[in-house]
């Protein structure tokens, strides 16, 4: 039960904490689409990307881990056209200096957002793991 508990938990502040960055990652505010992204989220993360990492094996030693990144690739490219419950769309980054690099302004396409939002989500939900 903790462990479930947990997973809605950490999914949920992804997801939040993505929408705050990634422009054109949106999510409605409200309490049941947040709850029904992060069990949707939370299933594919605990479920679903452990099963396809053994399944998967060889191609994920060949891709240096990379196999639980196009799973949830995977998730938002149909997440949005079939649940409704998240908005991927392009935008323009505006900017930032970071540690002393300018990284400069650019256009991010739909399906570079997708797979922008992917890693920040499962950074996030694997950061989150390895604190608590």
């Amino acid at each position: 039960m903790k462990k479930i508990f947990r997973m809605l938990i950490f999914s949920a502040l992804a997801l939040f904490l993505t929408s705050l960055w990634d422009k054109g990652f949106l999510i409605k505010l409200d309490f049941m689409v947040l709850l029904k992204a992060s069990l949707l989220v939370g299933a594919i993360y605990y479920l679903i990307t452990p099963i396809s990492k053994i399944i998967l094996l060889p191609l994920n030693i060949l891709t240096l881990g990379l196999m639980s990144t196009f799973v949830f690739c995977f998730l938002f490219y149909f997440l949005p056209s079939h649940f409704g419950l998240v908005t991927i769309k392009e935008w323009t980054f505006s900017g930032m200096t970071l540690f002393g690099f300018n990284i400069g302004k650019m256009f991010i396409s739909k399906t570079f957002n997708v797979f922008v939002s992917a890693i920040s989500v499962s950074t996030i939900i694997n950061f989150f793991e390895h604190i608590i």
